[in-house]
């Protein structure tokens, strides 16, 4: 009986070559699928948002205020715990003291996987300021989430549509604000009018597409780099008003600026999807809006009442 030959070195070597050839070629495939998949989820947790803002307007006539600014403060996510099915949450949010108060450490702290992106960083502490007595203190910390509601926009970008460019007017004013909104007053059309999106990875500082550990965030961060406040659920002072951003050559950010997304998380939209964010609007849709979207198309769906037209560009 002949005996089988054994591989030789240059065979072996071969065949090793040729499987890391296929593994090259698989994981850009496997990882297009895991983001396609965490994209999906990310649309899916803006999707269950968006229904509870809807249950709460249809019981209470009108959209969550953006927060209460004075004691107990509170913000509009734990207004609407109980129609995302958090009764565990809810149960143990004591509504009597500030968010913040030692009663709602427990509360604060619990993650919810609805708050999250799975696209982001998993289990952040989130961190926020909070006003009383005549200033500001903290941070505060707690859970993070990645979505925001939007106030409006800066109302120097009001007038690239004629709108009067003061923070009093109705025209730069989301849904989500200081007072909140009922269907009559989106008169942009609720299928034109923002609702939520994403503002993901926060207390990180991050700039197109990369962690920034080196820079102040332009909103101060407290004054440490690498850092931005906001992105804690609980918190009272929810959302932003729609800048647009500047990179500038030396990797700083400022504001205003063209860039609508993707460029900064420190107060404007942001996700680590590829190529734009997800974004739920008023007429309760979830799609996704392209990182090339401009700025004067951003501030058109951003508002409730500007009588803006969306340009060709959405």
């Amino acid at each position: 009986m002949r005996k089988r030959a054994a591989f030789t070195l240059i065979e072996l070597l071969v065949v090793i070559a040729i499987i890391a050839v296929l593994i090259g070629l698989l994981l850009p495939a496997v990882q297009k699928v895991r983001e396609a998949a965490a994209r999906m989820k990310c649309q899916n947790n803006l999707k269950q948002l968006v229904l509870a803002l809807h249950n709460y307007e249809s019981v209470n006539q009108r959209f969550p205020d953006v927060g209460s600014f004075s004691s107990p403060q509170h913000g509009w996510v734990a207004d609407v715990l109980a129609y995302l099915e958090q009764e565990n949450i809810r149960n143990i949010y004591n509504a009597n003291a500030d968010w913040f108060a030692p009663s709602n450490t427990l509360a604060i702290n619990s993650q919810v996987k609805t708050f999250l992106c799975p696209s982001a960083q998993e289990n952040r502490v989130g961190s926020c300021m909070a006003w009383y007595g005549g200033g500001y203190h903290g941070p505060y910390y707690g859970a993070a989430w990645d979505y925001t509601n939007i106030w409006g926009i800066n109302p120097a970008l009001a007038s690239l549509f004629g709108q009067p460019a003061n923070w009093s007017s109705e025209s730069i004013k989301g849904v989500i604000t200081t007072n909140g909104s009922t269907f009559a007053q989106i008169t942009d059309g609720a299928s034109n009018t923002l609702l939520l999106t994403e503002d993901v990875n926060r207390p990180q500082f991050w700039v197109n597409g990369k962690q920034d550990t080196t820079h102040t965030a332009p909103s101060g961060g407290g004054g440490i780099p690498g850092y931005v406040t906001g992105g804690l659920w609980a918190d009272n002072d929810k959302g932003f008003v729609v800048d647009g951003t500047t990179i500038h050559a030396d990797g700083t950010v400022s504001f205003p600026g063209a860039c609508a997304i993707n460029c900064t998380n420190d107060y404007e939209i942001y996700a680590t999807h590829t190529g734009g964010v997800n974004a739920a609007f008023a007429d309760g849709s979830v799609r996704f809006l392209s990182a090339q979207l401009s700025i004067g198309t951003l501030a058109a769906l951003a508002t409730r009442a500007g009588g803006e037209v969306p340009g060709n560009d959405y």
